[in-house]
């Protein structure tokens, strides 16, 4: 009884043992390099080497992907971890050179992880290499062996990551994106047959947009890289969040009034609910790539059709309102297709957007992989970029690591080094965190090591006995108990290494504590004083000038169709703002690590991503549709929806400033009353007034945006709840 306890615990803490595989790895493949070169051929550079081309491409690093793609990378890294090792065999004759080759290494190898999550998760094992290779004693004759050990090494890692004791392929964003389609295609179907939606269909639909969010997804499964089929899957996402969004209201609403049909509207939604359903097969690989041909004819009928006034009746805002949904999601469909015809490979119709508003949505649509990572390593050269601020700081601190230890003569300085890498974070809070129990962990560690190198002494085939079981310790005790455990078993195992190597002295543990001390406060030094809020910051500063500019969008665009002003460019800067903020969000999921329910964000930054997107796509539609002045034609109407943007524009400031003070401001507007106009009252007004007009789209174009007010009225709310608040529907 008391085994399987022990079993369910550590399942509890490594669900799929993960991490014990992998630990596993990493030690029989560490230590059979090291004992074939040490006592196979007598080599210990050879043997060395061979240790960390494993230790630092399984167990520093993190290489998203099946077992079989992460072997062709850790082989296609191989050149590269080659240079690096000897760029620092040449440089560490000098402490100043190597300090300025480790600057250099530690900005590239960081920074070119922006758009290429697999170099990325390699990056502290690739900066260990050259770490290693520049450290005393400064021997450009033992090239070829440190280059045949690390060889051995990392050839090794490749084959034990496909065929010794392999992870289950990591889940496919992909799949989630598909299951959201599939799981709206059985809604939109059941409401256009006019049947009730089961009672739990807004909840489904709710959690189906949530499990979108890079925040909850695991590290490995996230589609982060700049390639188009990453792109296309993250933008994907966006749309089908808006579209599930979309689905929830219209769910409701038949709830609400469940004898309220209209045929032209139900056919339209089933067009919607057959274009998710090809675009969830496609995605999940049962079908072949959707198309928007039926979608595309569908709400062309349904807005040929809706120009037609109603005959007005007690029903008829409602069959207004749903149609206006209805046909809003068939657009977001269109766009959903199109991603995922980007995702899967197939070919998309040229960008249609005029070259005074490009670039589109969809500009990244045929271009090749290397060409989309350079311009995001363009975008990303600014002191305003996350990815550009780590990179700064992680060589900052390891160049002025290397020059204390030169400086000290520190015998072991290699330790400093890797402490630092340890112990950096993308924020001040990350590296503090970090810093104590890496000192902690060393501590014990070191005193363990002092206790087994005075009983041991030169025994050592003792050493070699124990070494691996210190290294699966090592690896597998991090995740499972925490960061200090970790650190313990990786110097008391570090201590077992070099003590086969030649004679150790119990003193030795104090020089390791000493080197780690010296390396993790030279990284919290550097993460306190360059850019200390990381990822986190950035993001409330990016998602700030998000809203801020998007909000002005708003108001600027209604009072150009209802005043007749001149469109300015708001929708561009919020477009720009909107990339940055983007680009800001996938970082800051990085460095929140894997998803973690028990500690949401202080902000659901994804609504304020999704209100940007929908501020500048439906945005842009009406301005396209309408002339400036076009909804004035409806004095009460156009005062509605004047009220409700500025109604949006007031909520939102405090947000716009409290991300960057992190002080809670008082909000400038009273709470919505119960009396104020929604977007039935404009429906109302719009159809009421428009009796005996000619049949024109106009006064649908009235009611798109009424619409459009109340769904961004909506995200803003879910922005000034936490995460974790229950969220309520927004009246109207």
């Amino acid at each position: 009884m008391p085994r399987r306890a022990a079993q369910n615990w550590l399942r509890t803490r490594d669900p799929g043992l993960a991490s014990v595989r992998r630990a596993g790895r990493v030690a029989l493949v560490a230590c059979t390099g090291f004992y074939a070169a040490r006592y196979g051929l007598g080599n210990d550079v050879a043997a060395i080497y061979a240790l960390f081309g494993a230790i630092a491409t399984g167990g520093m690093s993190f290489v998203p992907g099946t077992p079989r793609e992460r072997a062709r990378t850790l082989l296609a890294v191989l050149p590269l971890a080659a240079a690096l090792v000897t760029l620092g065999t040449l440089l560490g004759a000098h402490s100043w050179t190597a300090a300025l080759g480790m600057f250099g290494v530690g900005f590239l190898v960081s920074f070119a992880g922006v758009g290429a999550p697999r170099l990325g998760g390699l990056a502290g094992g690739l900066q260990a290499f050259y770490i290693l290779a520049c450290f005393p004693p400064y021997a450009p004759a033992t090239l070829g062996a440190r280059l045949a050990g690390l060889a051995t090494g990392v050839v090794l890692m490749a084959a034990a990551e496909m065929w010794l004791l392999p992870d289950t392929p990591p889940g496919r964003y992909a799949d989630r994106l598909a299951g959201a389609a599939a799981l709206a295609a059985g809604t939109l179907r059941t409401l256009a047959e006019g049947r009730s939606p089961p009672s739990g269909s807004p909840e489904r639909l709710l959690t189906a947009s949530r499990e979108l969010r890079l925040s909850r997804v695991p590290e490995d499964e996230r589609p982060t890289s700049a390639s188009a089929r990453h792109r296309a899957l993250c933008q994907g996402a966006a749309y089908m969040t808006h579209l599930l969004a979309q689905t929830r209201q219209l769910t409701q609403d038949a709830r609400d009034a469940p004898d309220v049909r209209d045929p032209a509207t139900a056919r339209l939604l089933r067009a919607s609910a057959t274009a998710c359903h090809d675009a969830a097969l496609g995605l999940s690989g049962r079908g072949p790539a959707p198309s928007d041909a039926p979608y595309t004819a569908a709400a062309a009928d349904f807005e040929a059709h809706r120009v037609r006034p109603p005959a007005w009746g007690t029903d008829s805002t409602a069959v207004v309102r749903g149609g206006a949904l209805a046909l809003d999601i068939a657009h977001t469909g269109t766009c959903l297709v199109t991603a995922v015809r980007i995702a899967l490979g197939a070919p998309v119709p040229p960008d249609p957007t005029p070259p005074a508003e490009r670039p589109g949505p969809f500009w990244y649509a045929g271009r090749p992989t290397l060409a989309l990572y350079a311009c995001r390593l363009r975008s990303h050269l600014t002191p305003r970029s996350v990815y550009f601020q780590n990179a700064v700081r992680i060589a900052l601190a390891l160049a002025a690591a290397r020059l204390i230890v030169g400086a000290l003569d520190l015998a072991h300085g290699l330790w400093a080094l890797l402490a630092t890498i340890t112990v950096m974070g993308t924020s001040a809070t990350g590296t503090r965190t970090a810093l104590r129990p890496a000192f902690t962990g060393t501590l014990v560690g070191a005193a363990v090591v002092a206790v087994m190198l005075y009983t041991v002494g030169a025994h050592v085939a003792v050493y070699a006995f124990v070494l691996p079981f210190l290294y699966l310790l090592a690896f597998s005790a991090g995740p499972v108990l925490g960061m200090g455990w970790g650190q313990a078993f990786s110097t008391i195992a570090a201590a077992a290494a070099f003590a086969q190597l030649g004679p150790a002295r119990p003193g030795l543990a104090a020089v390791r504590f000493t080197d780690v001390v010296i390396g993790g406060l030279t990284g919290a030094l550097a993460g306190l004083l360059a850019w200390p809020r990381g990822g986190t910051g950035e993001l409330r500063r990016a998602c700030s000038r998000l809203l801020d500019q998007s909000t002005r969008a708003v108001t600027e665009t209604i009072d150009t169709l209802t005043a007749g002003r001149t469109a300015g460019d708001a929708l561009a800067r919020t477009r720009l703002a909107w990339v940055i903020a983007g680009e800001s969000y996938a970082q800051y999921a990085v460095e929140r690590g894997a998803p973690d329910r028990t500690r949401p964000a202080e902000r659901d930054w994804m609504a304020v991503l999704l209100a940007g997107n929908q501020v500048t796509t439906i945005g842009q539609s009406l301005l396209d549709h309408c002339a400036p002045g076009a909804l004035a034609v409806w004095p009460l109407g156009a005062a509605h929806l004047r009220d409700a943007a500025l109604r949006i524009r007031l909520s939102a400031l405090p947000l716009t400033y409290e991300p960057r003070s992190r002080k809670p401001h008082p909000p400038p507007v009273e709470p919505r009353a119960p009396d104020t106009p929604t977007d039935r009252t404009v429906i109302a007004d719009v159809f009421a007034s428009s009796r005996g007009r000619p049949a024109d789209p106009l006064p649908y174009y009235a009611v798109d945006a009424a619409l459009w007010l109340t769904s961004l009225e909506g995200m803003v709310a879910a922005i000034r709840r936490t995460p974790d608040e229950p969220r309520t529907p927004v009246p109207g």
